[in-house]
């Protein structure tokens, strides 16, 4: 069995979701959309994936998850602009193409098992579901194929959605069609070409296409797991084989985890293979912190076990730790201020006076200008995680293991501010990440009163009574550390999918004026 799968194109309607990656690397549950394709089909099955549009960080990742399977990479120069498109990926493969085939488009999921089986003639394949002749490739159906359409410009009844998905018996007559295919239709040129008596349909009873924003979120919460994990513009974290794989479009921040994590040495997991986009590591069997059943215990536990042995400060001399104040305003003032600019821009938003569950909330510029900065600066270095919410440790028995850790502190490998590390705890203890997988939070966006609310657990709260007590105890300055919390949600708002990235930027604004 062959199968075709062309991802060259830039994936132009998912806007900021595919400014770093291919829409085929987008993150559903714990896999790219790429591997949901591949695994629907049998496991001796070859495939031609095409590539194109960071098909670098494509062929790498496959490469590296499927390293006894078939697949032969094709790459197009061309995948945008004029001459490009996907009749053009096809015929950059088109001396590979030896047999019959599956078309399958790089944004077409099927849930449905074994649809392949029995499959010996042209056939296409349909969605029962409604059927939108603007958005979609359609079928016109009489018990047989009556006609195909290609995208309409009206709404037209009687018409089943083309899944993009389809078996090509011909596969000579298909190359020859492709060739003479002015109009860039992919493989549909050649089903409206042959005979139509001849094409088979099967419907398809769950179908996900995450070629646009909303369906691409319908297709989001089908595949949640209990990994709560939080897609990202710009990196993506895969499980296979017990192995995790952790995905950066940043080749820089590879090589940097990588380092660190020489220097972290047990407290994260060893780092069995880097390349370019990618590290992997023995998945870790344990209990996520957020969801361990004795949570609060160990929480006292982990706050011990941190301040014990994690947290070791460094002796700085007085030039070096000016040097770290400064590094430490540049974290705090400047990345804040430029994410908020960020978010602005992002969904045109301005600084000004707001209300904000029914209490008047000041500009955001009135509230830094209330901050000390020279005290919120003055850290202390020490070995840092740099994001130690509770869904990055692990329970083992009764050690710790830490994931996911900052590649620096601004440009600091081997000590950071212990504050951050408090301040993300804190952050984690409000918010974590079982509310936002769970829809836990609200925000209305009303320009007269600016309403947000959300899900805190009693586990939380409690935790967090601890966490003060700890603060107080060890003489930390808690009024310091709810103040970069407040950061934190400004900072990391804009990093975020809308309507949470607003929900995040109320919040860090509402709690930074409560908090001063």
């Amino acid at each position: 069995m062959l199968v075709i799968i062309p991802t060259a194109g830039i994936g132009s309607r998912l806007d900021l979701h595919t400014k770093h990656f291919n829409k085929s690397m987008i993150q559903l549950g714990d896999l790219p959309v790429i591997c949901r394709i591949i695994d629907s089909y049998p496991q001796k099955a070859k495939f031609i994936i095409i590539l194109g549009y960071k098909g670098d960080q494509i062929q790498e990742f496959l490469s590296l998850i499927y390293p006894k399977k078939k697949i032969r990479f094709v790459f197009v120069k061309k995948y945008q602009g004029k001459g490009s498109g996907l009749t053009h990926s096809l015929r950059s493969s088109i001396k590979y193409i030896n047999q019959p085939f599956f078309f399958h488009a790089n944004d077409s999921i099927f849930v449905d098992k074994n649809f392949y089986k029995k499959i010996k003639k042209d056939t296409m394949f349909l969605s029962k579901g409604k059927s939108d002749t603007m958005k979609y490739a359609t079928v016109e159906l009489n018990k047989k194929i009556k006609k195909i359409h290609g995208k309409l410009n009206f709404l037209k009844l009687g018409c089943y959605n083309y899944t993009g998905v389809g078996f090509i018996y011909d596969h000579k007559l298909f190359k020859k069609q492709l060739l003479k295919d002015d109009n860039n239709s992919g493989e549909l040129s050649y089903f409206k070409n042959i005979k139509i008596s001849q094409i088979k349909f099967v419907f398809i009873k769950k179908w996900f296409d995450i070629g646009s924003k909303e369906t691409k979120v319908i297709a989001e919460k089908f595949f949640t797991n209990k990994k709560n994990i939080l897609p990202k513009f710009d990196q993506g974290i895969f499980f296979r084989n017990r192995k995790v794989y952790k995905f950066f479009t940043n080749p820089s921040i590879v090589n940097k985890r990588f380092e660190r994590s020489k220097i972290l040495k047990n407290f994260v997991p060893k780092i069995l293979d880097k390349k370019k986009y990618f590290y992997s590591y023995d998945y870790i069997f344990g209990d996520i912190m957020s969801l361990n059943k004795n949570k609060i215990k160990n929480f006292k536990r982990l706050l011990d076990f941190l301040k014990n042995n994690f947290w070791v400060e460094k002796k700085l001399p007085s030039q070096k730790y000016s040097e770290f104040k400064s590094k430490c305003s540049s974290f705090y003032y400047e990345k804040t201020l430029s994410r908020i600019n960020y978010l602005y821009e992002r969904n045109n938003l301005e600084d000004k006076i707001e209300k904000i569950n029914n209490k008047k909330i000041n500009k955001i510029s009135y509230l830094f200008g209330k901050i000390n900065w020279q005290n919120l600066s003055a850290g202390v270095p020490v070995n840092f995680h740099g994001d130690l919410h509770f869904e990055n440790i692990i329970v083992k028995k009764k050690n710790f293991k830490f994931l996911d850790w900052r590649e620096n502190f601004v440009d600091l490998k081997s000590y950071g501010d212990i504050y951050y590390d408090l301040a993300k705890i804190n952050h984690g203890l409000i918010l974590d990440h079982n509310v936002i997988s769970a829809s836990g939070y609200q925000i209305i966006n009303n320009p007269k009163n600016i309403l947000f609310k959300f899900d805190q657990s009693k586990v939380n709260k409690k935790c967090q009574k601890i966490f003060f007590e700890f603060l107080k105890k060890n003489s930390y300055d808690e009024k310091k550390v709810r103040i970069l919390t407040s950061l934190i949600f400004l900072n990391i708002a804009g990093l975020h999918h809308y309507p949470y990235s607003l929900f995040l930027y109320y919040l860090g604004k509402y709690t930074l004026d409560d908090t001063i």
